[in-house]
């Protein structure tokens, strides 16, 4: 089969010899497979993890079951969680799969989405329901990353928040917050106009280009009460901003992988009496809930796939995206030529 493979400096399209399933595996035929920031990065900066395949937000139709795989047939249409937790340790428990050791993670510490072929424990498995398309099922992953944030700050029904990075998981989270009731929603970004429009039209309520506009200042010259703020953007100066632009009590999230100290100003955000946790992935739950959003249409995930392509044209993809400008949810479809 086809893949897109790590080499030194990015990926190529490689031959690799096809999975077979375990007893209780399934062998999934790629539709669709979306690239993530991380797998630019990883591809840019690291010759660590060389001769891997990719690929964590996608989804395709079964094309072999184990013999001890239940509840699933040939040719179904699913998403798939790349996260292999075994649903019974400490930190499956939490919805922290991504610690769990049991299982590998499909594009990360196992072979990924960017292949024809991909072969996963049944139980990373999610049926789509008819009607579906098929390239949602690879908006799921995102989607749950940013539910997985809401999760931890609390219901946001009737409140107002803020989003810090209009990154895809940015854009993800506010999908979910307008989903979920909350009431005016502040959009935060440095990047392209195309990633603020999106935000404007997948419903953020004001957008901000924070090269212009303190988000703060805004906050309070405008009246606007933030109760949630979420940080998605590794910006060091950002969870500051948000401590200043929350309300006393307000709830802090932190998403986004920095590389860099954050500049928190910890006499403030302990004056303010402010809360502050992070949001790692997510669970089977926090996917499966992700999906329903998507599968019942109150997330509409069409506004924020801005380009479909070939395997073939992944790897310039990949260096395209090092500087994504407009674009968002770029999809790999192996099936296309």
């Amino acid at each position: 089969m086809k893949a897109l493979v790590r080499v030194p400096g990015g990926v190529e399209v490689c031959d690799q010899p096809e999975p077979v399933p375990g007893p209780q595996d399934v062998v999934v035929a790629v539709h669709s497979c979306g690239i993530c920031g991380s797998d630019v990065h990883a591809a840019e900066f690291s010759s660590a993890r060389v001769e891997g395949i990719p690929g964590h937000e996608f989804s395709g139709t079964v094309a072999q079951i184990g013999g001890d795989v239940h509840g699933l047939a040939t040719g179904q249409a699913v998403a798939v969680n790349p996260l292999g937790g075994c649903g019974a340790c400490e930190w499956c428990q939490h919805q922290l799969f991504i610690r769990c050791t049991a299982r590998p993670n499909l594009g990360l510490n196992a072979a990924g989405g960017f292949a024809e072929l991909v072969s996963m424990h049944q139980s990373q498995v999610f049926p789509l329901p008819d009607g579906m398309p098929l390239e949602y099922g690879s908006r799921v992953e995102p989607l749950a990353v940013g539910l997985r944030a809401v999760v931890e700050a609390g219901s946001p029904a009737g409140l107002n928040a803020i989003v810090f990075g209009l990154g895809p998981i940015g854009l993800h989270l506010i999908q979910v917050l307008r989903a979920w009731g909350a009431n005016t929603i502040v959009a935060v970004g440095r990047s392209s106009s195309g990633r603020r429009d999106a935000a404007s039209k997948i419903g953020a309520d004001v957008v901000l280009d924070s090269r212009e506009t303190d988000v703060a200042d805004y906050v309070v010259a405008h009246g606007i009460d933030v109760a949630q703020a979420y940080e998605c953007s590794a910006d060091p100066g950002a969870l500051n901003t948000l401590s200043r632009a929350a309300r006393v009590t307000g709830t802090i999230v932190a998403v986004a992988l920095g590389h860099s100290p954050s500049q928190l100003d910890t006499h403030r955000f302990v004056a303010k009496a402010q809360r502050m946790v992070s949001a790692c992935a997510y669970g089977n739950r926090d996917f499966g809930r992700a999906l329903d959003l998507i599968a019942t249409g109150a997330v509409d995930v069409e506004p924020l796939i801005t380009e479909r392509i070939r395997l073939a044209d992944g790897p310039e993809a990949f260096v395209r995206l090092r500087k994504p400008g407009n674009l968002v949810s770029v999809l790999v479809q192996p099936w296309s030529t």
